[in-house]
């Protein structure tokens, strides 16, 4: 048995609860090679609610890994990404791309409590973001756009009751029977509208503003989930700026950075790395001094062990 196997065997057991689905980063190839293959995925995850029973609060698809937010079981989450998985693969043959792997996996992580639900949605909400494609909420191919928002009024398609059967099964790939009210965008795909249950997020995130101060705000929750998902949370020049400071207002109360002395900065530079895991160059830059010096502090095991 295998390291995969094994992990299908643990998600098997797993009773019916809330996850963070995270599948694996595809580095030799892509998921979504066009905006017809990323409709259609959008359109997939919609059709999981219809053949499983989940609920799904959220969702992100990426050019080489996808993210769902739900409700379910281990082993209706398996059949379900499996379904996804074989799906998709098809369309890729079919367009002529190479197809997902045999062994193409995923995490399956349970979101235990209010926190960690706040923070599944603002990682999948930052994921675009932090690929430096566009503003929180803004991406086409998920479903955050949908929060404490107008898109879902202002972005509309044709009601699946006034399509034909022939092409419902086109679009969908399907013979299932679809919602009358389900919305088919004719570049969008199935708008996330039509399948996503909102209720959770709006338990989570009080108003509009509370969303906003989290979203810009929770530097080290992203880097604990990007971590356990094996993936690096990358972050802005402005970003680091904040984060460095809020660590020197609770280490060195009343001082900015440029007033720390060299052992303040080898103290804060061990704390950026494994609060944040900043790079030495992004340390060196936002600290301004050199590269090797940042190197140097992080390796010194005074710095690296006594001082934290």
């Amino acid at each position: 048995m295998n390291a995969w196997e094994k992990k299908r065997k643990e998600y098997s057991a797993l009773k019916q609860y809330y996850y963070h689905l995270s599948s694996d980063g595809w580095k030799e190839g892509r998921l979504f090679h066009s905006r017809e293959q990323y409709a259609y995925g959008m359109t997939l995850v919609g059709l999981l609610t219809l053949r499983f029973d989940i609920v799904i609060y959220d969702f992100t698809l990426m050019p080489n890994h996808i993210h769902l937010l739900l409700k379910g079981d281990g082993e209706t989450c398996m059949k379900a990404f499996d379904y996804f998985r074989r799906k998709l693969s098809a369309r890729l043959v079919k367009d002529g791309n190479p197809p997902l792997p045999a062994d193409y996996g995923f995490k399956l992580r349970p979101v235990e409590s209010r926190e960690q639900m706040r923070v599944a949605f603002l990682y999948l909400a930052r994921n675009p973001y932090e690929r430096n494609t566009v503003v929180p909420g803004g991406y086409l191919w998920a479903s955050a756009g949908l929060h404490y928002s107008d898109w879902p009024q202002i972005v509309c398609g044709t009601r699946a009751d006034c399509l034909s059967k022939r092409t419902l099964e086109r679009l969908t790939g399907t013979r299932m029977s679809i919602p009358g009210a389900w919305e088919f965008h004719p570049q969008l795909g199935l708008l996330p509208s039509s399948f996503v249950d909102h209720s959770m997020f709006e338990k989570v995130f009080a108003s509009p503003k509370d969303y906003q101060t989290h979203l810009v705000k929770e530097y080290e929750a992203f880097v604990r989930l990007g971590r356990a998902l094996d993936e690096t949370p990358s972050f802005s020049e402005e970003e680091i700026a904040d984060m460095t400071q809020q660590l020197v207002n609770q280490l060195f109360p009343g001082k900015r950075s440029a007033q720390l002395s060299n052992d303040e900065k080898g103290q804060l530079c061990v704390r950026l790395a494994d609060r944040y895991g900043l790079s030495p160059q992004q340390m060196a830059d936002e600290l301004h001094m050199p590269e090797r010096l940042v190197k140097q502090f992080l390796s010194a095991k005074d710095y690296g062990n006594q001082r934290r």
